[in-house]
This record gives structure tokens, sequence and C-alpha cells, in this order.
């Protein structure tokens, strides 16, 4: 029995250094990431439509997505990522301390660099000072109503689009009226 705890303890040792690389990969890039500490003037931020670029090369102290898991903040430094966005609203801190300029998205992708380098890439991207209240809730009714009648499931999908979207819009001008 001890000969066997001993050939057991042998063999996890000798697999031990082929699981640290896939145990430690996060770990290493957020020490990576600290180790080429972004300038302490903030981040690199872009946000570009196909049609349109809001910012370019700016300097910006935070950028909030809404991530599909989540919204999260990005900051000078932040562990290099990737993530997909969900409708909603992206809030941009362009000196520290402050105001928000918000913007509501239909959905995008947002890519932080080890450089702190941030880009937001969607295919729509409005000022929620554009947006009308009244016309939200028309929308919202109406892809509401489109879901509620669709006969097949295409209409239903582009329905329920519809209604994330809106919905989403409904709660960007919520929480800016808070």
């Amino acid at each position: 029995m001890l000969a066997r705890s001993r050939s057991l303890l042998r063999l996890s040792r000798g697999l031990a250094p082929a699981f640290r690389p896939l145990h430690a990969t996060g770990a290493r890039l957020a020490e990576e990431a600290g180790a080429s500490a972004a300038p302490a003037t903030g981040m690199t931020f872009n946000f570009a439509m196909p049609d349109k670029t809001l910012y370019e090369g700016a300097n910006v102290e935070m950028v909030i997505v809404p991530g599909v898991d989540g919204f999260f903040g990005i900051t000078p430094g932040h562990v290099p990522t990737i993530a997909e966005l969900k409708p909603g609203m992206v809030s941009v801190q362009e000196e520290a301390g402050g105001e928000l300029k918000k913007f509501f998205v239909s959905g995008g992708f947002a890519t932080i660099d080890k450089d702190s380098n941030c880009n937001v890439s969607t295919l729509i991207a409005v000022d929620l000072e554009d947006l009308d209240p009244e016309t939200v809730k028309t929308g919202l009714a109406q892809y509401q109503a489109a879901y509620a009648s669709a006969t097949d499931d295409t209409e239903k999908s582009e329905a329920e689009i519809g209604v994330d979207c809106y919905q989403a819009m409904a709660y960007s001008l919520e929480d800016t009226s808070k």
C-alpha cells in the first residue's frame, strides 16, 4: 500500500508541471499586464461603428461595458480581454472624477490589450441624451406585440431581438434618470 502511494505521488509530481500552465494562465496574464503598467494618464480608447468613430485614440480613465456575462469596468492596466457585448449602456469617464458620457449600443465587442488600448466596436451607438423615452416605450410595445403574434420561429426570433434591444434602452434610460 505504501509503495502504491509513493508511486502515485511521483506520478502526480510528474504531471503537475504539465497542468501548471493551464492553471496559471489568468494569473500570468494579470501579472504581465501589471508589469507593463499603463501610463498614469489613463488608457487609449477607440469607439467605432462601421460608419462613424466616436472616440479615436482618446485618453480616458475608465470605460464600463455591457458584457454578455454582465457589466464590467475597464481601467488602465486591465488584464487583456476580449468580450462580446449585449445591448446596453457603454459609459466613458474621460477624466478622473469626471462625469460619465453614456451611449446605448446594440451589441458588439470590446477588447483591451496589455498596453491599455481599449477598443469598442458596435453596429449602432446612440448618445443616451438623443433617445426619446416615449419612442422607446412605443418600440418596446410594438416588438412585444410582434412576439406575441409571431407565427413562425423566424418572426419570433426577430421580435425577441427587438424586445431585448428596446428593454435594454429602457433600462439605460431608467439608469440615467436616477
